[in-house]
């Protein structure tokens, strides 16, 4: 008889489990919190690792078309000085990465594993496992099945009852997010760039069909303290180069996203029984290296590679477990040394770095390109 599975979470980790673990014949139903399908967020870079587990989940097809792909990129200074251009094609690179917006990628995700599987409105208020396990709801519904994947994000009510660690680590950085329409000279389609300044960074890329995602990060032990609107976002970037002020003023006031960027430490339980974690339930990190959703895709494949082979549920779980912790846990780290080194306030570190940047040979830049679409992942 088929194993049956409760997906807590319908954001990109919640989903890409449901698909990978339908794939390996698990029946799965996905319960999610809000009272609608939607992704929180604005635009996400999908790296190599994300192009090779979204092809084994045969999603691939759909999130191109949605998407754009990123064949060229810059770095710059905060006034448009090019620090580093790079293109990916000239090293065997081009169509390995994709901008797409979060919801679009939900999109094709919740369409590929069944919309009629996902059950909205249910926030989950706690599981009990005896034999089986057994979700409970707010609205007073339950749902049994063989084990429980919790992928509800930073603030996991699965986390919370596993092992209860409180609140996630606050980055002292803050960020606005937000998907400009149009066409802008300075940013043409299937392009990026991200620039720095003192305790400031920018980015922007084409996510398809004339949207294009822009992010202003901001170091401030404060956190964001309410600052929400345009004018604030323009009064830190509006006077930086073309095409950055004109992305935020492309964007509606009512549609730009304020978030304080936290994380939280590698933990060395991700479950117990029929239980475990997945994605930002399990690894949130601060998104310095454009790794979170990439590393919950890679979860999903690892996981229904596990499930696929093991002898019972709890080895599936445990082994899914050990193939992740040791990277994610890399990344929580790397991630955060990204922040200091790219976020830094310092006069002096920001004039090294812009001073190093352009003398460093491009093979170095893209060995970390070179490294995610080497990382081997199983098959389903």
């Amino acid at each position: 008889m088929a194993r049956t599975a409760i997906v807590i979470g319908s954001g990109i980790g919640g989903l890409s489990a449901a698909i990978a673990l339908s794939k390996v014949g698990v029946k799965v139903e996905v319960y999610e919190r809000t009272s609608e399908l939607k992704e929180v967020g604005a635009g996400i870079m999908l790296y190599p690792n994300a192009i090779t587990a979204l092809r084994k989940l045969d999603v691939y097809d759909a999130v191109a078309r949605a998407g754009s792909f990123g064949h060229h990129g810059k770095y710059l200074t905060w006034d448009g000085k090019v620090l580093v251009e790079l293109n990916f094609e000239t090293v065997g690179l081009a169509g390995e990465s994709i901008g797409i917006h979060r919801a679009d990628l939900q999109d094709a995700l919740a369409d590929h594993f069944g919309r009629d599987r996902i059950h909205l409105g249910k926030s989950l208020v706690g599981f009990e496992q005896n034999g089986r396990i057994q979700a409970k709801f707010a609205d007073g519904s339950t749902a049994a099945a063989d084990f429980l994947i919790g992928a509800d994000g930073l603030h996991s009510a699965v986390r919370q009852q596993l092992v209860n660690d409180g609140e996630p680590r606050f980055s002292n950085c803050f960020a606005w997010r937000g998907i400009a329409h149009g066409e802008f000279v300075d940013l043409p389609q299937e392009s990026g760039f991200i620039a720095f300044g003192k305790g400031l960074q920018f980015g922007g890329m084409a996510v398809g069909n004339n949207k294009y995602y822009w992010f202003g990060a901001v170091a401030d032990k404060r956190g964001a303290r309410g600052r929400t609107t345009k004018m604030d976002v323009l009064d830190l970037f509006g006077k930086w180069a073309a095409p950055m002020p004109q992305l935020v003023e492309a964007t509606p006031d009512d549609e730009i996203l304020t978030h304080d960027l936290k994380d939280r430490d590698p933990i060395s339980t991700w479950g117990k029984g029929a239980m475990t974690l997945l994605g930002d339930a399990a690894h949130p990190m601060v998104p310095f290296m454009g790794q979170g959703g990439c590393q919950a895709l890679e979860d999903s494949i690892a996981l229904g590679a596990a499930m696929k082979e093991a002898p019972n549920v709890e080895a599936g779980l445990r082994k899914y477990e050990s193939m992740r912790k040791a990277r994610t846990a890399e990344f929580v780290k790397q991630s955060r040394k990204a922040q200091s080194s790219s976020m830094t306030s310092s006069p002096i570190i920001c004039g090294l770095r812009d001073f190093i940047l352009p003398k460093l040979p491009v093979n170095l830049l893209f060995q970390t390109f070179h490294t995610l679409n080497s990382y081997e992942q199983p098959d389903l």
